[in-house]
């Protein structure tokens, strides 16, 4: 994968956690697992009771990490 922001090629690899990894647009203060019921929370990783992980891309330049939920 190209980096949006230099065009430069970009590390593949993974991005993991030891819970369930979630975009969020409120900090959560008490718990931190995605809020399922009436909630803008997207669901990261895959394998969440096991060992919760995405699939990632990182740019050593731009130091971004793109993540691929999909997959």
């Amino acid at each position: 994968m190209k980096c949006p922001i230099c065009n430069r090629d970009m590390k593949e690899g993974v991005v993991q956690s030891g819970r369930t990894i979630f975009f969020t647009t409120e900090p959560h203060t008490f718990f931190f697992l995605p809020n399922d019921i009436m909630s803008e929370d997207v669901t990261l990783s895959q394998h969440n009771w096991t060992r919760p992980t995405c699939k990632a891309y990182h740019c050593e330049k731009c130091r971004k990490v793109i993540i691929d939920y999909d997959a």
